[in-house]
């Protein structure tokens, strides 16, 4: 959603808080990243990731030493076993005992995310979202909050075309960019990927393993009815939003006997990153809109 200061009439607090918002949203997200990694090397002396550094990939995990027992063998009749994943994890973040796995994001770029049950969609960080090209001059996503717990945050609404895990592959997935929490991970895997699967975790030998669970439906792109009209309704209410502020903005700036100034020139500011942000919803909306069309997903399931 759009903070309350988004849509009240512009006057010099609200410039002040708006451009520092706006203009530079994507930098501030990942400035806070690459601060925290920098701190954290000047305290302890050891090396962190960077944006131009691959994480680490995690060992291969080693096998007990005693030998395991065989399958029993399956009757003739029975229906074939659901196809079993085995992924190795990194169980150690300080005292923390995260499960922590490799995943590659977009076919292109490695990471190391925290595996989040909690977290209803995936999140990142900004260092990994710059890796990604998803904060650029051309591609900054849409500013709004991120709520949890201990309140919200600002944050950045992406979407991630791939996730691969381990052989595991899956398409499109909503994304939330947020500032750094930790340098020992880059994000977390959620329910959106882990819900596709019955998954548990092995740790002696320092697996999560993720068996194929059949789709309730192939022609929905194997996502459910509240899925589909969560993320309609999200994107739509950004969309609507940023739209009808810029609108109000340009009214408030046409109407306003000041022609020239420092306050002017600061609503027309605000104005410009309103309109981009705009632009931004709408190229989102469009993405999951396509999707939906794909995979006929019924028109009542879709908020415009």
């Amino acid at each position: 959603m759009i903070p309350t200061y988004f849509i009240r009439k512009p006057g010099a607090v609200a410039v002040t808080m708006l451009l520092y918002v706006g203009t530079s949203h994507a930098q501030g997200v990942a400035g806070a990243a690459r601060e925290s990694r920098a701190k954290q090397q000047l305290e302890t002396g050891r090396n962190v990731l960077t944006n131009k550094d691959a994480p680490a990939p995690i060992p291969a995990a080693t096998p007990p030493s005693s030998s395991p027992q065989p399958a029993p063998p399956q009757p003739a009749h029975s229906a074939a076993a659901p196809a079993r994943h085995e992924i190795p994890y990194d169980p150690y973040e300080g005292s923390a005992q995260r499960v922590i796995i490799n995943v590659t994001l977009n076919g292109k770029v490695q990471a190391r995310l925290a595996v989040d049950t909690g977290a209803p969609q995936t999140v990142i960080f900004g260092a990994l979202a710059e890796r990604l090209g998803l904060l650029n001059e051309t591609s900054a996503g849409v500013w709004t909050r991120a709520g949890g717990i201990g309140g919200s945050t600002p944050a950045i609404r992406t979407i991630i075309e791939t996730i691969r895990v381990g052989d595991i592959e899956q398409q499109f997935f909503p994304t939330t960019i947020v500032p750094e929490l930790s340098s020992a991970f880059e994000g977390l895997i959620g329910m959106d990927f882990l819900s596709l699967f019955v998954m548990h975790i092995e740790p002696p030998r320092r697996l999560m393993i993720l068996e194929d669970v059949p789709p309730a439906s192939i022609v929905y792109g194997q996502r459910n009815e509240r899925w589909w009209r969560s993320n309609f309704k999200e994107f739509a209410i950004l969309r609507r939003g940023w739209h009808d502020y810029a609108e109000r903005l340009k009214k408030a700036i046409d109407s306003s006997n000041i022609a020239a100034g420092g306050e002017i020139d600061d609503a027309r500011l605000m104005l410009d990153f309103a309109r981009r942000q705009d632009l931004e919803a709408q190229r989102l909306f469009d993405q999951l809109n396509n999707r939906a069309i794909r995979y006929v997903v019924p028109m009542n399931w879709r908020e415009y």
